[in-house]
């Protein structure tokens, strides 16, 4: 087993209660800024230094969650295929850069949904950037209509989800 592989599991098995707890908290800190010794920077570190306990129990840096954070996801990343990677991206990260390899997976699972459709409909899941009444004005849907067409895109989005996650959970616990 690689240095890599042992730090994530340690650190999986002492964090994280659940696969999904993980990557909530990797893309969380992936997407973070690393504060600079800027003024609260230089306040916390006086207040360290004055003998008052750090609340972090852990006593790593924000350089080392960026760093734990990096691994778990290039882990994630080799476990996963490329459709599955996008997927969990989208879901977690909100990086909508794959939504056509998403939007050709789901229409080959399903013909019942046009291409531009599924794209508009797989953001308003992921991202919610749109309300429902502007789903339905975009496309001239009744609410029955989008509600059909929702539930289709969630069946097979859900399905790959779950393969996703007990293929991690699987991987990660293996190893």
């Amino acid at each position: 087993m690689t240095c890599t592989a042992n730090l994530i599991k340690s650190t999986a098995s002492m964090c994280w209660e659940s696969v999904d707890e993980m990557l909530c908290q990797a893309f969380y800190i992936k997407n973070t800024l690393i504060m600079g010794k800027g003024n609260s920077a230089r306040i916390e570190e006086w207040i360290k230094s004055k003998g008052v306990v750090d609340r972090c129990r852990s006593g790593l840096s924000q350089h080392d969650w960026h760093a734990n954070s990096a691994m778990v996801l290039c882990r994630v990343e080799n476990i996963l295929n490329d459709i599955e990677w996008t997927l969990i991206k989208a879901e977690y990260g909100y990086d909508l850069s794959g939504i056509i390899d998403l939007t050709n997976y789901v229409l080959d699972r399903d013909s019942y949904i046009q291409p531009l459709e599924c794209d508009a409909l797989l953001e308003y899941l992921f991202l919610k950037n749109r309300t429902y009444t502007q789903m339905q004005d975009k496309f001239n849907f009744s609410a029955p209509k989008l509600n059909r067409k929702l539930r289709h895109i969630k069946t097979i989005i859900n399905k790959l989800h779950c393969d996703c996650i007990s293929k991690l959970d699987g991987q990660i616990n293996e190893d």
